[in-house]
């Protein structure tokens, strides 16, 4: 009898899924539940993963699915393609929670989510993951703008009960800070910034912290392009072992998402 030959493939997701309840957290942020019979396919997806979105351009349209990852890549006249983060599922409940960054109506994730209704649809695409959220350590230091706040939610949640660390986290102003379930050894510092991808201040704040690279801790940084790339350079210079840090582009300042660059999430050095 030959040896059972383990699937390593990854496995690939899809629904149209509908809203369920729309909510304003914050004045920038806005949660989405989404219901739908297919809930159950995404039983092996991972909470804090970067995924994909289909956001029809006509409502009143049956929203159609590609075939496959690869349909993405192709001109769609009926759909944009959005990359977001997991923020919660609960299969039992039959619910799947999205946050989404509100900034008006110029970008078609932020248009579809502050004008949603109960019942409206919602494209879904997954595929399982290998790679862990994060790595364990004793220390953490994450560090985020605007964009990152649903993933390092997530991610603080995750993290054991003894960690310790600091979480740098930028948003619009004061009125976005969030309750966040955390380790009480894990210290938030909220930073503000009006203009991101403009005058980010991320990159300074993780200098600042007591960052020694003898000790047992993992770095997390999720912003935009630039940001991302001098967090790059202080982790290097600083001779921390690449095991150690997860760095990721989340967006581009001026440069709109297609679905071939989002998938291009980590900054490869």
């Amino acid at each position: 009898m030959k040896d059972a030959v383990l699937n390593t493939q990854p496995q690939f997701m899809k629904a149209v899924l509908q809203v369920k309840k729309q909510e304003f957290i914050t004045p920038k942020y806005i949660r989405i539940t989404l219901e739908g019979k297919e809930i159950n396919q995404f039983k092996e997806a991972r909470v804090g993963d970067n995924n994909k979105i289909l956001i029809p351009h006509n409502k009143s349209q049956k929203l159609n699915l590609p075939d496959g990852s690869q349909g993405l890549k192709a001109e769609k006249k009926d759909f944009s393609v959005r990359t977001y983060t997991l923020k919660a599922l609960d299969i039992i409940a039959n619910e799947m929670v999205i946050d989404f960054v509100m900034h008006g109506d110029a970008g078609p994730a932020s248009a579809w989510a502050i004008h949603a209704q109960p019942g409206d649809e919602l494209g879904v695409l997954m595929k399982t993951k290998t790679k862990p959220l994060f790595k364990p350590a004793k220390t953490y230091f994450i560090v985020g703008d605007h964009t990152a706040l649903p993933v390092i939610s997530v991610l603080l949640e995750q993290l054991p009960e003894t960690a310790k660390g600091y979480a740098i986290i930028e948003v619009f102003d004061a009125s976005d800070i969030q309750e966040l379930k955390k380790p009480e050894g894990v210290l938030v510092l909220w930073k503000f910034n009006k203009l991101p991808g403009e005058d980010s201040h991320l990159t300074g704040a993780l200098k600042a912290l007591p960052l020694k690279v003898s000790e047992d801790l993992f770095v997390y940084a999720a912003a935009e392009y630039k940001t991302i790339k001098t967090i790059q350079e202080y982790l290097k210079s600083s001779r921390l072992d690449r095991s150690k840090w997860y760095a990721y582009s989340y967006w581009k300042h001026g440069v709109v998402e297609d679905a071939s660059a989002a998938d291009r999430r980590a900054l490869q050095s």
